[in-house]
């Protein structure tokens, strides 16, 4: 069971938070200073004359002259007869130290608020673009993950822990591509190698089949025709796993899931009835974008797994559709023997067999249909899930992605 970790910011938000952090600290110990500075340090010299703001505008209040009225108007604001008014420019009045301290308060919050803010914006932008090189490395690691080391890293800029780590990241995955390569290399030219031999046994089989119609030796020779039956179906087999695992483009159109499945249950009725196996299907409409052919080999292999691995009497369950966020998923459940869970994730590994997972209706497996189905899966981005049945069995979904 994977662990479960607390929550905690990305480096990226981290890195921002710090950067923002740190300029809107620093900025208010400097217009901390500044403001202490205003209020102890400077000697001001402000007017006497008495000042107020009226409806926005400021009014110099003075003593009245004796030829004037008992009352004076100013914007609507009117006087004692023992003074006079005299509007000046609209703006902000400072008449005194508290009056310049105070003004200087809120021009400071609103200058630390908009540092906050720019400096929030530019810490984000300057966060990621100093991780885009770990997120490219991150990129590439999960192509790796799924056995694609064509991607290359090539980090320019000067040399520094980064590009080092990206460097040492590309060397890593040249010598992984060239290991897997040369594997699948030698896999591929062997099964080619053997084709011939095995098709040459086959027809001396044939001719010596047809020469002893009756006895112990024919029985002998049918036996041994058998097994190089089987031979031939796992290196065609190993031919066609390596083709997957070997890359290069798909052709992929539009295919319904559930009429290619639909063909692949019709054609393996016969093997299910002989092996006393009841297939029962759920077939909703389902559209996925992929290979006609590797899907219906997919969907073959799948069948024709469960029917084989499976008990007499036993069922397989069959189904597609849309789910979630996939627009075509294909399900397939069997019963069977008990499949250990810490078994099913080499499954998919070639000629693994769990324990108990044999074949029944005289068919033996190959050890390679749940290899080949992964390979398909992986071709197409599909996302692929094996589980253990409590009462035995295996059940298998493929859910595709969105196009």
């Amino acid at each position: 069971m994977a662990e479960v970790r607390p929550f905690r910011l990305t480096i990226r938000a981290r890195l921002a938070l710090t950067y923002s952090g740190l300029l809107v600290g620093s900025s208010a110990l400097l217009l901390g200073f500044i403001y202490f500075a205003l209020g102890v340090l400077p000697s001001y010299a402000f007017s006497s004359d008495s000042v107020a703001l009226v409806g926005g505008t400021a009014v110099q209040v003075l003593p009245r002259e004796p030829a004037q009225p008992d009352w004076l108007w100013a914007d609507d604001v009117s006087y004692d007869a023992g003074f006079a008014a005299t509007a000046t420019t609209p703006g902000i009045v400072v008449a005194s130290r508290d009056d310049l301290q105070q003004l200087y308060l809120w021009v400071a919050a609103g200058m630390l608020v908009l540092l906050a803010a720019g400096g929030s914006w530019a810490g984000w932008a300057l966060a990621g673009r100093v991780l885009q090189p770990l997120h490219d490395i991150g990129v590439a690691a999960r192509r790796a993950a799924r056995g694609r080391f064509d991607h290359r890293l090539a980090l320019a800029g000067p040399r520094d822990e980064v590009t080092d780590l990206a460097d040492t990241f590309d060397d890593m995955l040249g010598e992984l591509q060239s290991a897997f390569h040369a594997h699948r290399r030698f896999a591929a030219n062997a099964s080619h190698e053997l084709q011939t031999p095995l098709a040459t046994t086959r027809t001396m089989l044939d001719v010596a089949l047809g020469a002893h119609p009756d006895g112990a030796e024919r029985a002998l020779l049918e036996r041994l025709r058998l097994v190089n039956e089987r031979s031939i179906a796992a290196v065609e087999a190993l031919l066609d796993l390596s083709q997957l695992e070997r890359g290069g483009p798909i052709e992929t159109a539009p295919v319904r899931l559930d009429r290619l499945v639909s063909e692949v249950l019709a054609e393996l009725v016969p093997e299910a009835e002989a092996a006393g196996i009841r297939v029962r299907s759920e077939l909703a409409p389902a559209t996925a974008v992929a290979s006609a052919p590797l899907l219906r080999q997919l969907a073959l292999n799948l069948v024709q797994n469960a029917i084989r691995h499976n008990e007499p009497g036993g069922e397989v369950v069959v189904e597609t559709g849309p789910v979630d966020a996939s627009p075509a998923r294909l399900r397939v459940a069997n019963t069977g023997p008990v499949v250990p869970p810490e078994a099913v994730a080499a499954l998919t590994e070639p000629f693994f067999r769990a324990p108990g997972r044999v074949a029944t209706g005289g068919v033996q497996g190959r050890g390679l249909g749940l290899s080949i189905v992964a390979a398909i899966a992986e071709r197409h981005d599909a996302e692929l899930g094996l589980v253990a049945r409590d009462g035995g069995g295996l059940e298998v979904e493929l859910r595709f992605p969105r196009p």
